[in-house]
């Protein structure tokens, strides 16, 4: 089982070095293609730290599942 269902479900790699984290373009680019909206997704994000790579994959797989279940989990459980 995946640590990261819904990055793997949309396709989007999580990049184990320096920390697991996502590279950007490629979210964008799974998000469409996922059908999801990438403004939406930013709203829901709101306001994370993150490495300068990109966004860590925790956050990231939050977000998603808020997005694609409606639920309330991890990161996106807590005030931004």
């Amino acid at each position: 089982m995946s640590a990261y269902p819904r990055c793997k479900q949309i396709g989007v790699s999580v990049i184990e070095h320096p920390i697991h984290h996502v590279n950007r373009q490629e979210l964008n680019e799974c998000l469409v293609k996922a059908g999801l909206n990438p403004e939406t997704y930013s709203e829901l994000y709101g306001v994370q730290t993150q490495i300068l790579e990109g966004p860590y994959a925790w956050d990231v797989e939050a977000v998603l599942e808020r997005m694609m279940s409606g639920k309330l989990t991890g990161t996106q459980l807590l005030w931004d």
